[in-house]
């Protein structure tokens, strides 16, 4: 670990930082350093030293998989770490035209950064990323292979993206996949399950393992360990089954209380009930996102 942080190689010139509130996934080559979230606020030093633990090379490209708190509260900090924005800012402020970081995220989210998000204030300045897309695929190449940030609408939020390196084969997913909790899907915010579902089967078309759903393409969660397919499969069905629980029971006119006194949850909540997101609370959410399709 440095600085509390801990380094876990994931495939090629990925890496993995855990432990600054949500998983950074890292890409390190020849060009620089190309940054997958940035964790919670007050934690993107903590992120610069693992960073510098593992390169000296600078800061080029910032990546935002969600507006949420623990992917964009150490923004400004990696921002300032790596010398300021990119570009033409850059060349303005009397430092070299390449000096600097591009930073990226969909133009939905940083709409919600900008206005504040549950547990952060609303972001301002450099925190906030310079280059937005709306359309479904921002494409670009970095160190040597080609990155694709690829939008899921309506997944947790209405700006969640997942970023695929294709040269690493690895997937990095945000808390659209995590291995430590039920999805936390925020409804205000436009998610929706079935958006969910839809993103984790835009996973499972790019993951391809190596042997038995093993191996092969990485995928790096926004919580939890490191995956193959099969984690992600078993995600994915875990979603799925317990949508068509309630589904089913909504068809029967059953109130959410109902619903929720016979368990649709009960053989997952020993792998994904947290205080925070318990199966009732999950449930809940599926619940009134069904009753309205009705």
């Amino acid at each position: 670990k440095v600085e509390g942080i801990e380094i876990l190689h994931v495939q090629k010139n990925i890496y993995l930082l855990a432990g600054g509130g949500a998983n950074v996934a890292v890409q390190i080559g020849e060009g620089g350093v190309l940054v997958v979230d940035a964790g919670n606020e007050g934690q993107g030093e903590k992120i610069f030293a693992a960073i510098r633990y593992l390169t000296h090379k600078p800061l080029r490209y910032l990546v935002n998989t969600s507006p949420d708190a623990d992917k964009v509260g150490g923004n400004a900090s990696l921002v300032q770490a790596a010398g300021g924005i990119t570009g033409i800012i850059a060349g303005a402020a009397g430092r070299p035209a390449n000096a600097g970081i591009e930073t990226i995220a969909h133009e939905n989210a940083v709409n919600r950064m900008t206005a504040g998000v549950p547990g952060l204030h609303p972001l301002t300045g450099d925190a906030v990323p310079v280059t937005t897309f709306f359309t479904s695929r921002k494409d670009f190449y970095a160190n040597g292979e080609a990155v694709q940030v690829m939008f899921q609408p309506h997944a947790r939020t209405d700006g969640d993206v997942i970023v695929f390196f294709r040269g690493s084969d690895v997937v990095s997913a945000g808390d659209i996949l995590r291995t430590d909790s039920y999805p936390v899907i925020d409804a205000a915010r436009g998610g929706t399950i079935a958006g969910e579902i839809a993103a984790l089967n835009t996973i499972l078309d790019i993951t391809i393992p190596e042997r038995n759903q093993m191996g092969g393409t990485r995928v790096i969660p926004g919580h939890g360990r490191i995956c193959n397919e099969t984690d992600v499969v078993d995600y994915r069905d875990m979603v799925t089954i317990i949508r068509d629980r309630v589904r089913d029971m909504v068809k029967k006119n059953m109130t959410l209380e109902q619903v929720i006194s016979v368990h649709p949850t009960l053989e997952y909540d020993g792998l994904y009930a947290t205080k925070a997101q318990s199966g009732d609370n999950f449930i809940e959410v599926v619940y009134n996102e069904l009753r309205k399709e009705k």
